[in-house]
């Protein structure tokens, strides 16, 4: 039964990725038809656009084409991207690899924080270090990623100097030594994964903070603390475990929705990734290589969410046997 609803997800997600697109106005040459509001007007002749348009398919009945999608898709093939006129899977990969980098490393870091920070925080309720980070989390998951992104650039790049504008490497890095260039991609990392660190600490640690202020009132924490354990035994042996099960689900669907996360962070810090990937192809109607990107991000949700309820119910027999 769970494997038919995520092949019905999935077909449905599918129809949307071809959809979608083609409910914006304009199409993939509208980019290319010297219109004086575009970016990079250049002057076509009607003859050519309909050459491109029966080239790309584009001409075709939208049922034709949606049936080729289908079919392209039955066979492994994203597609070709008429914007970076290349194949739509080596695009994406070109950019995957530095949105899985940037969002991974920030992912892992803001969810163990947020772990750590929420269940101090719930073990000193009503103290000064509860009260502390309460104040500080939520001041900086307030703002929006992008408004953080350009604090960060005026005060820490431009005023300081400490930390490049953006981008994800130098120019010159290619010739420096392996060492040099992994520090020179780390050096550009930082700022935008401190950004979304920041922003996405706070659902994080509101959720453990929360949880685990439900397991302390639990008969079987009053008993370990009766016995005489240690205050850190009793909260990394038996509260928190049984605190994090709530959070496993929120887990999962963080690690899923990584490649959309970072599109507002990607775009301000010029970091070539997803999410700067799936802007550019917005702007220029490219069909293709939007499908493949929300394919991508739908993959990655609907693995994610199977894991989680695969780990859920390892973790509590109550879900197995329901």
């Amino acid at each position: 039964m769970r494997v038919a609803q995520y092949l019905i997800t999935v077909f449905i997600v599918l129809s949307l990725n071809f959809f979608l697109p083609r409910m914006m106005p304009g199409d993939p040459l509208s980019y290319l038809t010297g219109d004086p509001s575009t970016d990079m007007p250049v002057i076509m002749s009607e003859e050519v656009r309909e050459k491109l348009l029966a080239y790309y398919g584009l001409d075709e009945p939208l049922t034709k084409q949606y049936r080729n999608y289908l079919v392209n898709l039955a066979h492994g093939d994203l597609g070709w991207s008429i914007y970076y006129n290349a194949p739509v899977s080596s695009v994406l990969l070109g950019s995957f690899k530095w949105t899985l980098l940037l969002m991974g490393i920030a992912t892992v870091v803001y969810i163990a924080l947020g772990i750590l920070l929420g269940a101090l925080s719930a073990w000193r309720r009503g103290t000064k270090t509860d009260f502390g980070l309460l104040i500080s989390v939520f001041s900086f998951g307030s703002w929006p990623s992008f408004f953080l992104a350009m604090l960060l650039i005026v005060f820490l790049s431009v005023k300081l100097g400490a930390f490049p504008i953006g981008g994800a490497k130098s120019p010159m890095s290619s010739q420096a030594s392996g060492w040099k260039r992994a520090a020179d991609v780390l050096h550009h990392l930082f700022l935008p994964c401190l950004t979304l660190v920041l922003t996405h600490l706070s659902g994080v640690y509101l959720l453990v903070r929360n949880s685990m202020l439900g397991v302390l009132g639990e008969d079987y924490i009053r008993t370990a603390k009766a016995k005489g354990l240690r205050e850190q035994d009793v909260l990394l042996r038996h509260a928190l475990p049984n605190a994090l099960l709530p959070i496993i689900t929120m887990i999962a669907m963080r690690f899923g929705f990584l490649i959309m996360g970072t599109m507002f962070v990607e775009v301000v810090f010029a970091y070539p990734g997803m999410g700067t990937l799936i802007y550019e192809a917005c702007i220029t109607r490219d069909y293709p290589l939007l499908q493949g990107a929300f394919l991508l991000t739908m993959t990655f949700v609907t693995f994610f969410n199977l894991a989680a309820d695969l780990l859920y119910a390892r973790l509590d027999p109550r879900v197995r046997r329901a």
